[in-house]
């Protein structure tokens, strides 16, 4: 299975942010600023076995993704889906030139999922926060629907804006429907990209299955990854 990386999807977001700058958001940038987590609060932060639906077990992160930088394609695609695609199997840490720290954890089901990732990032850069929260939004319609190729198969991905509550101090849900070949199998895919900022910190989560996942279930994990934020 395809591994996403919940700090590359934040990466990705600089590409398809057009007009989302830092810039844009100056006079946001100036309000009173909410404390930068330490490094140690970070990892407190992180979501537990404990806090999700029963059946999750943790599983390895692995320390550096591989770099499949010339692997892949957009296809049909336009730029940057494609990109967005790669990014989501691994890539730099999100956001690396504004954040002061980051962790990540992932969990799984079994071997057709649930799959679920969490990222955090802290930053003092507010402005900077706020235009990745502004260009997440902006997915379904830069990169509504494109095609991604590797030497593992294609897929076709569609991405759509999701139904779902507002959490932290600003949120956004982007549902996730992939079907194609992998490794010469079928696949069908489907799943939610959400992103919440609580103060300082961006948690991005990435919950997905074969064939899909209940989206009251994400909504859980949501809230417990809130709860351990606030």
């Amino acid at each position: 299975m395809r591994r996403f990386s919940a700090f590359a999807l934040v990466a990705a977001l600089s590409l398809v942010g057009a007009g989302c700058t830092a810039a844009s958001y100056a006079g946001y940038a100036r309000s009173v600023p909410p404390p930068v987590l330490t490094q140690a609060q970070l990892n407190a932060a992180l979501l537990r076995v404990e806090d999700l639906p029963d059946g999750y077990t943790r599983q390895p992160t692995p320390e550096s993704p591989p770099d499949e930088s010339d692997a892949g394609g957009q296809g049909a695609g336009s730029e940057p889906c494609g990109d967005v695609f790669d990014l989501l199997r691994g890539g730099e840490p999100a956001l690396s030139s504004i954040a002061a720290g980051t962790a990540e954890i992932e969990f799984s089901k079994g071997d057709d999922g649930p799959f679920l990732q969490q990222g955090l990032l802290t930053s003092g850069n507010r402005a900077g926060l706020h235009a990745a929260a502004e260009a997440f939004r902006q997915l379904p319609a830069v990169c509504g629907e494109f095609t991604e190729r590797d030497e593992q198969g294609s897929f076709a991905i569609r991405l759509s804006p999701a139904q779902f509550p507002a959490l932290g101090d600003e949120s956004v849900a982007v549902k996730l429907d992939a079907t194609g070949t992998s490794e010469a199998s079928s696949v069908a895919l489907s799943g939610y990209l959400v992103l919440i900022r609580v103060g300082a910190t961006v948690c991005i989560l990435i919950h997905f299955g074969i064939p899909k996942v209940d989206v009251a279930e994400t909504e859980t994990v949501a809230r417990a990854a809130v709860a351990r934020l606030e």
